[in-house]
Protein backbone atom coordinates (compact mmCIF):
# COMPACT_ATOMS: atom_id res chain seq x y z
CA UNK A 1 0.00 0.00 0.00
CA UNK A 2 2.85 2.10 0.41
CA UNK A 3 2.69 3.36 -3.02
CA UNK A 4 -0.97 4.43 -3.06
CA UNK A 5 -0.83 8.05 -2.12
CA UNK A 6 -4.65 8.35 -1.20
CA UNK A 7 -7.07 10.76 0.72
CA UNK A 8 -9.70 8.96 2.77
CA UNK A 9 -12.53 10.30 5.33
CA UNK A 10 -13.58 8.29 8.32
CA UNK A 11 -17.24 9.31 8.79
CA UNK A 12 -18.18 6.61 11.99
CA UNK A 13 -20.12 8.20 15.28
CA UNK A 14 -18.99 5.55 17.56
CA UNK A 15 -15.50 6.23 19.01
CA UNK A 16 -13.82 2.78 19.45
CA UNK A 17 -14.93 1.79 15.97
CA UNK A 18 -13.34 4.78 14.65
CA UNK A 19 -10.00 4.52 16.36
CA UNK A 20 -9.91 0.56 15.36
CA UNK A 21 -10.51 2.03 11.53
CA UNK A 22 -7.85 5.02 11.63
CA UNK A 23 -5.41 2.68 13.71
CA UNK A 24 -5.21 0.07 10.66
CA UNK A 25 -5.45 2.39 7.97
CA UNK A 26 -2.25 4.55 9.16
CA UNK A 27 -1.16 0.75 9.95
CA UNK A 28 -1.12 0.86 6.14
CA UNK A 29 0.28 3.86 4.93
CA UNK A 30 -2.69 5.95 4.76
CA UNK A 31 -3.54 8.96 6.80
CA UNK A 32 -7.22 9.02 7.48
CA UNK A 33 -8.98 12.46 8.01
CA UNK A 34 -11.18 12.09 10.67
CA UNK A 35 -15.28 14.29 10.48
CA UNK A 36 -17.11 14.33 13.24
CA UNK A 37 -20.56 15.84 11.23
CA UNK A 38 -21.81 16.08 7.90
CA UNK A 39 -21.06 19.30 7.68
CA UNK A 40 -17.20 18.77 8.60
CA UNK A 41 -17.42 15.89 5.65
CA UNK A 42 -18.96 18.04 3.20
CA UNK A 43 -16.34 21.11 4.17
CA UNK A 44 -13.75 18.30 3.05
CA UNK A 45 -15.01 16.77 0.27
CA UNK A 46 -15.42 20.38 -1.39
CA UNK A 47 -11.85 21.63 -0.30
CA UNK A 48 -10.23 18.37 -1.19
CA UNK A 49 -11.73 15.96 -3.22
CA UNK A 50 -10.86 12.82 -1.69
CA UNK A 51 -10.39 9.62 -3.04
CA UNK A 52 -12.63 7.57 -0.36
CA UNK A 53 -15.83 7.91 2.37
CA UNK A 54 -15.69 5.33 4.79
CA UNK A 55 -18.94 6.38 6.75
CA UNK A 56 -21.33 3.97 9.11
CA UNK A 57 -24.72 3.72 8.14
CA UNK A 58 -25.98 5.12 11.15
CA UNK A 59 -25.00 8.67 11.84
CA UNK A 60 -26.24 11.05 14.17
CA UNK A 61 -29.05 12.87 13.80
CA UNK A 62 -29.73 10.60 9.58
CA UNK A 63 -28.99 7.06 7.92
CA UNK A 64 -25.80 6.85 5.73
CA UNK A 65 -27.74 6.26 3.24
CA UNK A 66 -29.69 9.50 3.47
CA UNK A 67 -26.79 11.27 3.48
CA UNK A 68 -25.00 9.84 0.49
CA UNK A 69 -28.16 11.06 -1.58
CA UNK A 70 -27.83 14.50 -0.32
CA UNK A 71 -24.30 15.17 -0.88
CA UNK A 72 -24.78 13.08 -4.82
CA UNK A 73 -27.40 15.28 -5.38
CA UNK A 74 -25.00 18.21 -4.15
CA UNK A 75 -22.77 17.21 -6.56
CA UNK A 76 -19.97 16.08 -3.91
CA UNK A 77 -18.86 12.83 -4.80
CA UNK A 78 -18.10 13.78 -8.60
CA UNK A 79 -14.46 12.20 -7.43
CA UNK A 80 -14.86 10.48 -4.18
CA UNK A 81 -15.78 6.86 -3.63
CA UNK A 82 -17.59 5.78 -0.83
CA UNK A 83 -17.71 2.00 1.50
CA UNK A 84 -20.30 1.65 4.15
CA UNK A 85 -19.97 0.01 7.30
CA UNK A 86 -22.62 -1.28 9.06
CA UNK A 87 -23.88 -4.30 11.95
CA UNK A 88 -27.33 -4.24 9.78
CA UNK A 89 -26.64 -6.04 6.92
CA UNK A 90 -30.14 -6.94 5.49
CA UNK A 91 -30.16 -7.92 1.99
CA UNK A 92 -32.29 -5.01 0.66
CA UNK A 93 -29.93 -2.65 2.73
CA UNK A 94 -27.03 -3.76 0.69
CA UNK A 95 -28.26 -3.58 -2.94
CA UNK A 96 -29.91 -0.14 -1.82
CA UNK A 97 -26.22 0.77 -0.91
CA UNK A 98 -24.65 -0.55 -4.37
CA UNK A 99 -27.95 1.21 -6.24
CA UNK A 100 -26.45 4.17 -4.99
CA UNK A 101 -22.79 3.58 -6.16
CA UNK A 102 -21.01 2.61 -3.09
CA UNK A 103 -17.52 0.85 -3.53
CA UNK A 104 -18.69 -1.84 -0.79
CA UNK A 105 -20.71 -2.56 2.31
CA UNK A 106 -18.18 -3.42 5.11
CA UNK A 107 -20.10 -5.64 7.84
CA UNK A 108 -19.39 -5.01 11.67
CA UNK A 109 -18.08 -6.32 13.58
CA UNK A 110 -14.71 -5.52 11.83
CA UNK A 111 -12.02 -7.75 10.57
CA UNK A 112 -9.08 -5.52 10.31
CA UNK A 113 -7.59 -6.84 7.57
CA UNK A 114 -10.60 -7.41 5.48
CA UNK A 115 -11.36 -4.00 5.90
CA UNK A 116 -7.71 -2.77 4.76
CA UNK A 117 -8.04 -5.26 2.10
CA UNK A 118 -11.63 -3.37 0.47
CA UNK A 119 -9.60 -0.59 1.18
CA UNK A 120 -7.05 -1.10 -1.20
CA UNK A 121 -8.77 -2.70 -3.17
CA UNK A 122 -11.38 0.28 -3.57
CA UNK A 123 -8.73 3.16 -3.95
CA UNK A 124 -6.84 1.03 -6.81
CA UNK A 125 -10.22 0.49 -8.97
Amino acid sequence: MSDISASVIVFEPDRLQRDLIVLALRRNLLEPIICDDPAEVRKYLVEHKPDLLLLDLYLPGQNGLDFILEIQQEGLLAKTKFIFISSIAFPEIIQKAVKMGATDFIVKPLNVEMLVSRVQRALIR
